[in-house]
């Protein structure tokens, strides 16, 4: 199914919620409630700071300023207005609705309002309002004031009638009364072939599907002047064909979406969405590591059980839950035939603004079965490898940074991070390098493009030069997120080739004698041998010789060495000669083939495998010998 006809079948299942607001929306505020709440029919969204409370005679009792984000009544014309002065029919701007601001402005907002209010008392009270008073000057009388930069400002009016409720934005008899009009004015055209309602094609098309670039469009075809479809088409009508209630549903459900499940990163947005309902709930992030799914994803789930609303079966209906499965596939890669009994068809989708009225899918890939599962389980398995994360918690008041070490993939970010050459994440080159990466990933893990060479070839330069970094605890976090991309890297070079017996793993392979991976084992012996002599010293976090070295050693590798060995000299006699260490050295010099090691070109990423896989296991043979002798003692 299309992307469009997957969002029509999405808007059936989740139209309950249409115009509700989240529970969180007292802690969030109304302008996030607004924006992930499901828009109507005939309906869009306005930033409004002016509240008028008005009484039921249109009489104003009341001004004051207040932001928010409300819910509003719109036509096609005015939902998609840019230039073309088009009232919204109730709420809108102060130029529509203050004639001292613009009569001919607000002559229009009356005319349209007087089509549809019918004997609705609280819409005549906005009506005699509007007509007979004027906003600017009941402002100035209740303290108020506006200048001529206010034109813009969106008024919401608030009618108070007796013991009712004042609210016309949260007002359900009033959304419903503009819908009812909205449908008795369609012109309906007869029955499609499969017997449902044609009306009228649309030719003005929602925007603020993606918030962050507001006026972009997902449809459009307004571009006749400059002959986008010249000699294709001979208008825009046989351009593009929608009609208006398909359209905004379209653009209702996608904007929903985005707002409650996309990850937005600029005016990029990537969403996934389950297009049936499944017996669970939340959806997996494809961006997250393997770390990522822990308890606060459980807990999400957790109190998505708690709800019992229009919203909540909307969410639910979206989403798939496999999180206590998941997360146990991930830490030990066990149960995966479990996790396939849970999963829906799921949809991916990335959406970006080309321009600042154009927005374009990018990606869109339709996953059937167990297929969703299937391609983000195989990615984690396939870029496993023993990771840190730096996790902060709060004790006694004070900022605690725990250590944590699992197996598993890295997120998204954690590769945009390693391969990023800056790390000021508010600067314009990182947000377009985190679009133009997560992209590329998203394309690697769903639609079957190989690894990107450009990221992998970053991170491997990157971390080969250690020096650069302020602080070596992020650089070797930096290196085992680049060993885990390289890894997969050649795990798909072997499945490609069919080549299974080759595959690279995560343990030291004592006997695998790749050239690069045996020069990457020298480096961590002497990187290991001489943090062991200068922690026997007293001497914390002075990087190694075998660090400052990394980057000659990866150009000059069988040079390098020859200056590395005889800067160890003196770590060599405060050890007594390190028999141990000689030892060790010489049992991977003898891996080598002939002219493997006199070979003085420079070394592939292959050697950061090696490197990472003899410096745990030498660190972990260290800590077994001690735990030894402890208990000995």
């Amino acid at each position: 199914m299309s992307l469009f006809g997957n969002l029509l079948t999405t808007y059936e299942m989740i139209q309950g919620a249409s115009g509700q607001t989240p529970h969180s929306a007292e802690k969030d505020g109304d302008a996030d409630a607004a924006k992930r709440a499901l828009i109507p029919y005939g309906h869009t969204t306005l930033p409004v700071s002016l509240t008028v409370l008005v009484d039921a005679n249109g009489c104003i009792r009341g001004v004051a300023k207040r932001k928010s984000t409300i819910i509003i009544p719109c036509t096609e014309e005015s939902m998609g207005r840019t230039i073309k002065p088009v009232p919204h029919p109730l709420f809108d701007q102060l130029q529509y609705v203050d004639s001292g601001r613009s009569p001919e402005k607000t002559s229009m907002y009356l005319q349209q309002l007087a089509k549809w209010k019918g004997d609705d008392a609280k819409l005549e009270a906005v009506f005699k309002c509007v007509s007979e008073h004027s906003i600017s000057e009941a402002a100035a009388h209740y303290g108020v004031e506006l200048t001529d930069k206010d034109d813009k400002a969106g008024v919401c009016f608030e009618v108070q009638i007796g013991l009712e409720d004042s609210d016309l934005s949260n007002d359900v008899d009033i959304r419903n009364r503009w819908i009812a009009y909205l449908q008795r004015s369609q012109h309906r055209l007869g029955k499609d072939v499969f017997g449902e309602d044609l009306y009228t094609p649309t030719t003005n098309f929602p925007k603020k599907v993606v918030s962050s670039d507001a006026n972009a469009k997902l449809l459009s075809a307004n571009d006749s002047t400059n002959f986008t479809f010249r000699g294709r088409f001979s208008s825009k009508e046989q351009a593009l064909l929608v009609d208006s209630a398909s359209s905004q549903k379209i653009n209702s459900t996608l904007r929903w979406l985005v707002n409650n499940h996309g990850t937005l990163t600029g005016n990029q947005a990537i969403v996934v969405w389950a297009i049936k309902r499944p017996e669970e709930k939340p959806v997996l992030n494809p961006q997250s590591g393997s770390f990522d799914f822990d308890d606060s994803f459980l807990s999400i789930a957790d109190e998505s059980k708690a709800l019992h609303d229009d919203i909540s079966d909307a969410l639910n209906a979206t989403n798939v839950q496999y999180a206590k499965i998941f997360s146990r596939v991930l830490r030990g890669y066990e149960g995966a035939e479990d996790l396939k009994k849970h999963n829906d068809p799921m949809v991916v989708v990335i959406l970006d603004a080309a321009t600042t009225g154009r927005l374009g899918v990018t990606f869109y890939c339709e996953l059937q079965k167990d297929e969703y599962i299937k391609r983000i389980l195989q990615w984690h398995v396939d870029a496993a490898w023993p990771l840190t994360s730096f996790k902060k918690s709060i004790v006694e008041g004070a900022e605690r940074v725990n250590v944590v070490q699992y197996e598993g993939a890295p997120s998204f970010t954690d590769i945009i991070n390693c391969a990023c050459d800056t790390s000021d994440r508010s600067s314009k080159s990182y947000k377009r390098f985190a679009k133009d990466v997560k992209e590329r990933l998203i394309e690697c893990m769903f639609g079957g493009a190989q690894f990107p060479m450009s990221i992998l070839n970053a991170a491997c330069h990157k971390v080969t030069r250690p020096m650069g970094y302020d602080n070596i605890r992020v650089w070797r976090r930096d290196f085992e997120i680049a060993c885990s991309l390289w890894k997969k890297h050649y795990i798909d070079e072997t499945r490609k080739q069919h080549r299974q017996e080759d595959v690279i793993t995560m343990y030291l392979e004592p006997n695998r004698d790749d050239r690069d991976y045996l020069y990457g084992r020298l480096l961590a012996l002497a990187d290991n041998f001489e943090e062991s002599v200068l922690r026997k010293q007293g001497v914390k976090d002075r990087p190694t010789n075998a660090i400052k070295l990394m980057s000659n050693f990866t150009a000059k590798p069988y040079t390098t060495w020859g200056t590395l060995w005889k800067q160890l000299t003196p770590y060599l006699k405060s050890a007594n000669g390190g028999s141990w260490f000689r030892n060790e050295v010489d049992d991977v010099m003898a891996l080598f083939k002939e002219g493997d090691f006199e070979d003085n070109k420079a070394l592939s990423p292959m050697f950061l495998l090696g490197y990472s896989c003899q410096r745990r296991a030498s660190r972990r043979k260290a800590q077994e010998i001690s735990q030894k002798n402890n208990s000995n003692n």
